[in-house]
């Protein structure tokens, strides 16, 4: 099925998750597709080359962990949003090919983080529970000025 590609832009701000995270600056509509990454900006990293660089710190705590090594940024200074999304255990993006395509998997309102699911990045490593621990779960916190929508109901 071909999607449609949401017109947001995703932006970084202070996140209620953990640190910074990816909100978008209009509404996105359940399944369409939200542009946070690029498709050039990461590179294989193997685990020999992680444990002998000096960037060992850098590519374990922010690398996408795999087997025989880690998907790292391209380039530390020039990454995209998509690098900043946090986990939640009930996202609001998912993924079909496991990979850099995410779509909303329900309506998100303007400015509300946009989420995704760690322990679904790999088949064999959990990437929730790598080298930090990040909160499974956390209270969403509201951007200034927005008044907040009721929430749907759960299934």
């Amino acid at each position: 099925m071909k999607r449609k590609t949401s017109k947001a832009f995703v932006y970084l701000g202070a996140s209620g998750v953990h640190g910074i995270g990816c909100f978008a600056d209009q509404d996105i509509k359940k399944g369409e597709v939200v542009r946070v990454w690029d498709g050039e900006d990461s590179r294989w990293v193997t685990t020999r080359q992680v444990d002998a660089s000096r960037h060992v710190a850098l590519y374990k705590k922010f690398g996408i962990r795999s087997t025989g090594g880690y998907w790292v940024p391209l380039d530390f200074l020039r990454i995209s949003t998509g690098w900043y999304m946090n986990h939640a255990a009930d996202p609001n993006l998912g993924s079909d090919d496991g990979d850099v395509t995410y779509h909303a998997v329900r309506d998100i309102p303007a400015g509300e983080e946009l989420t995704i699911d760690y322990r679904l990045m790999d088949d064999v490593y959990d990437n929730l529970q790598r080298d930090v621990a990040v909160p499974p779960t956390a209270p969403a916190k509201r951007p200034h000025g927005k008044v907040p929508r009721k929430k749907r109901a759960a299934r």
